[in-house]
């Protein structure tokens, strides 16, 4: 493409310059602040924390994208880390964080931009090349023979003391007895230092000057400079005191000085050393200047002509510069999108399940009017028309005619994507056998990591359901990653499965000591306490050094909590005492209802040992593999409460009860919530019939 200055001008700049960057629910890829992977993908809803390695409509937008330049030629995308702890283990590899992918996506194909070395990181266009500037100036220096050899070692300095970008580097006196071309370096070198202290008037006056000097290094570079000047001016008019860009304020004339300088340095350095960054400097002109057609035009053209020294893209950032400068733009229209890429992308991200009253997804026909511009991408077309039969209208069955013949290899991410969805119309259509039969048939053809990771996930659905243990423990288990071992034996088994795990010789030190935690967790939350006492046995010898993060021993930050089981009881009052734990559940067996003992066991899991039993209860209550009657403190404390036993643990009840809803009036006791009526009545109860007691003299609130 041919830059011309009056194209630029009469296409872009009398065009508005309106952008407002608003948050979509469509488009836009945010970061969750805690994040879990959600095993069952089935779902169109989006989701940053659990997307997968195929054209998905949960998926964020920018996964998508990374997924079509991979299939382009364009990425090349490195297997992403799993946890590999089991404990802990959350991600495998499938599913993944919608933010960590652009972080192991790289060219397949290097782009023209010239690369160097720089450990400085700024969010700063102006301030970006602080390192590299200088590693290149110095070398040209070093180079020009015209530079008496003093004289080097005077700019080499000066540039060296160049080490901020701000209004403190001190500008360097030009002594009139240098030579013309070291006058002129050093110029050069005192337009920097006011561009880095963002005095870009007195940078530009410079910088033109040296754009007619003999030196070809710096004719050019100052030129190119100029480009960066003004597009920093440019910024500057429309950025406020905390940094944030309107670009409703930016100064008009600015942005076309800056397309002016990308003109012409194109015309003057056609194979310039600059000429890729300047042509991706072009794009933000565009993006300025609100003209969205020309924005989409040249990302296309870049993605089609990746051997061109034009080429500038960095594949793993061009996503978000294609979410937040067109899908999220106030200027973005639709029609305006003729390309595979952007089609597939903007369908993909129409076909989610959305609650917003202002969405509504793509239609059949809208879909098909798109038939044309797929001319030559037949296939992918045909998934997204099989995407929207499955999704959108709920035909899984018609959407089976749409992909091609059933096969167990993908060469790509789209063939990918049409090997997951057909096993998803089995799912859907009620064939569980099959579909379980078809995910152990591609994980056993699985060509790569994200592959593998993706059967294993659907694969373990129907091994959960089967309560098939077998299949997660071992060295060598079918389900290798760890989060999904840990999935198995944390949330899914049931206490058979669990004992088996702890008993298994196939089982490793870390399968078991998940199991033995876990069964202890369940069986005491579930009052089953001849089976904590069982599974006590299995615990380490040294439990009491398994305190999680804050083990002393770094082995064992990552294991298993087991101390929490150490409690050493405690003493309410003289008349009421607990004892430690271990001893507590074997009075339990043999006197379940004892009220006293029921409330050490409360004790036990308000303590600081013992809370964090609380938050596996809530779980518990929604959905549990485990029977039994789950424990909770409060309604020990009805009970004693209802009785007609009276005395200290009765008061003890009543002052507890009422501090299960404070300070916030959320019941933290884990049984059924009741009124504040009721909570008035327990206040005034043990504030009438207990009032010497210490508890009843230290609450002067209910909540």
């Amino acid at each position: 493409m041919n830059l011309h200055k009056n194209l630029i001008s009469k296409a872009i700049i009398y065009s508005c310059f309106s952008f407002i960057a608003y948050h979509s629910h469509i488009a836009y890829a945010g970061a969750d602040i805690t994040c879990e992977p959600d095993f069952a993908m089935n779902s169109n809803e989006y989701q940053s924390c659990s997307n997968l390695p195929i054209l998905y409509p949960a998926n964020d937008n920018q996964t998508n994208m990374l997924l079509l330049l991979s299939d382009s030629g364009l990425a090349t995308i490195a297997p992403l880390s799993a946890d590999p702890n089991l404990w802990d283990a959350f991600y495998g590899s499938v599913p993944f964080e919608a933010s960590s992918l652009p972080y192991v996506v790289s060219n397949k194909i290097p782009n023209q931009r010239k690369q160097l070395d720089s450990d400085d990181t700024f969010f700063d266009e102006r301030c970006a090349t602080l390192s590299s500037g200088k590693q290149i100036f110095i070398s040209q220096v070093k180079k020009q023979k015209l530079i008496p050899e003093n004289e080097k070692q005077i700019l080499i300095q000066a540039r060296e003391k160049v080490d901020q970008c701000n209004d403190k580097i001190e500008l360097i006196a030009v002594d009139p007895n240098w030579s013309v071309t070291t006058r002129q370096y050093a110029s050069y070198l005192n337009a920097s230092i006011l561009f880095y202290k963002a005095n870009y008037v007195a940078a530009t006056k410079i910088y033109t000057v040296l754009t007619t000097v003999e030196d070809a290094w710096l004719k050019e570079t100052s030129q190119y400079m100029l480009i960066r000047t003004s597009l920093n001016a440019a910024y500057a008019t429309g950025m406020n005191q905390y940094g944030d860009v309107n670009l409703d304020k930016i100064n008009a004339p600015l942005i076309k000085a800056f397309l002016d300088h990308i003109s012409t340095y194109l015309k003057a350095y056609p194979n310039g050393q600059y000429v890729a960054s300047t042509r991706g400097f072009m794009r933000r002109g565009f993006w300025l200047a609100g003209r969205q057609d020309l924005l989409i035009n040249e990302i296309v053209w870049q993605i089609q002509n990746p051997k061109s020294k034009f080429y500038n893209l960095t594949v793993n950032q061009l996503p978000a510069e294609v979410n937040r400068r067109i899908f999220e733009s106030q200027n973005f229209d639709p029609k305006q999108l003729k390309d595979p890429f952007f089609l597939a992308t903007y369908d993909l991200m129409y076909m989610r399940e959305s609650s917003s009253d202002q969405y509504r997804p793509i239609s059949w026909t809208q879909l098909n009017a798109q038939k044309p511009y797929f001319k030559d991408q037949q296939d992918l077309f045909q998934y997204l028309q099989a995407t929207h039969l499955f999704f959108i209208q709920n035909k899984a069955k018609e959407a089976l005619s749409y992909l091609p013949q059933e096969s167990y290899t993908a060469k790509n991410y789209l063939q990918l994507s049409q090997i997951f969805l057909r096993g998803q119309i089995l799912e859907k259509t009620g064939q569980k056998n099959t579909a379980e039969a078809y995910w152990g048939q591609l994980l056993a053809h699985a060509k790569d990591n994200y592959q593998k990771s993706l059967f294993e996930t659907a694969l373990s659905n129907h091994l959960n359901a089967k309560q098939d243990r077998s299949a997660f423990i071992g060295k060598t288990a079918k389900i290798s990653q760890a989060n999904l071992q840990r999935n198995f034996i944390t949330q899914v088994a049931d206490a058979k499965s669990l004992q088996a795990i702890i008993q298994s010789d196939k089982s490793t030190i870390d399968q078991k000591q998940a199991a033995t935690f876990t069964l202890l967790s369940k069986s005491l939350i579930h009052q089953d306490y001849a089976l904590f006492k069982q599974t006590y046995a299995y615990m380490p010898k040294n439990a009491d050094q398994y305190q999680g993060y804050n083990s002393s021993n770094e082995q064992l930050k990552n294991k298993p909590e087991f101390a929490q089981f150490i409690w050493n009881g405690t003493t309410i009052t003289p008349q009421l005492k607990c004892n430690r734990l271990e001893t507590l559940i074997t009075q339990l067996i043999s006197s379940p209802k004892d009220p006293l003992l029921n409330v050490c066991l409360g004790e036990y899991i308000r303590s600081e040992q013992g809370y964090s039993l609380q938050q596996l209860t809530y779980a518990e209550k929604q959905h549990s593999s485990f029977s039994g009657q789950i424990f909770a403190r409060g309604h020990v404390y009805k009970d004693i409460i209802k009785s007609s036993s009276k005395g200290d643990l009765q008061a003890y009840a009543l002052y507890r009860a009422v501090q299960c809803y404070a300070p916030s009036g959320i019941n933290d006791c884990n049984d059924d919530e009741v009124s504040s009526v009721t909570r008035k009545n327990w206040f005034d109860r043990i504030k009438k019939e207990y009032p010497n007691t210490s508890w009843a003299k230290s609450l002067k609130y209910y909540w």
